[in-house]
């Protein structure tokens, strides 16, 4: 891609694609509602899962619901500024989901401490290819509901979220791209990378469970 305007408008979205994602729901629904900073308790992260634990159900889904809406709100920039469908479209929303995950993960303001990007990536793949979504959420439902274990539930999603983009686009449910495609791969490689901890405290039986007694 050679055009000035085109290359202009990639680097605006994944700039704002950034900037949306860096903003910590978790930290400031901590700061607001107990004056708790969420990277100094329990996992250290500010996302959904550890305002559950701390502040409870109803912060949590605050958190959660917001950190969805983050990456929804980057790829819906994205879709507005390419307006034609076409190959710059789907590379403009890849780059604003792939930057709202990485934002959401690394927030400049916050030293780099966020969460772990699969909320917010949840956000982005419903608007950039929603039959994938889907597939992501039952892959998340099912392996949370047989392990009672969030972070299980979170690595599968990625699972489910590339099986799915994979089989529905050999099935012609939707059209490849392999912006689309590097947006799954990539966004799911920092989630994973996030999760390494979690990866070791799963290999060792630590990993708390949904419902378990501390």
């Amino acid at each position: 891609m050679s055009d000035p305007a085109a290359l202009l408008g990639l680097a605006v979205v994944a700039l704002v694609g950034y900037g949306i994602g860096s903003i910590s729901s978790g930290y400031l629904v901590g700061k607001i509602y107990r004056n708790v900073d969420l990277r100094t308790v329990g996992s250290g992260s500010t996302g959904a899962t550890n305002t559950f634990r701390t502040l409870g159900r109803g912060a949590g889904l605050l958190v959660a619901v917001f950190d969805v809406l983050k990456g929804a709100l980057a790829v819906l920039f994205a879709q507005l500024l390419f307006s034609v469908d076409g190959d710059a479209r789907h590379l403009a929303e890849a780059l604003a989901a792939v930057a709202a995950v990485a934002g959401h993960c690394w927030p400049p303001l916050l030293q780099g401490r966020g969460g772990r990007g699969v909320a917010t990536g949840f956000g982005a793949l419903l608007f950039v290819a929603t039959p994938a979504w889907a597939s992501a959420v039952a892959f998340f439902a099912i392996a949370l509901a047989i392990t009672r274990m969030v972070s299980v539930g979170s690595l599968a999603s990625v699972i489910g979220a590339l099986l799915g983009y994979l089989l529905f686009t050999a099935t012609g449910w939707l059209s490849f791209s392999w912006a689309t495609l590097a947006f799954i791969v990539i966004g799911g490689s920092i989630v994973y990378v996030r999760h390494l901890p979690n990866i070791q405290r799963i290999l060792r039986g630590a990993e708390p469970r949904i419902g378990a007694r501390p």
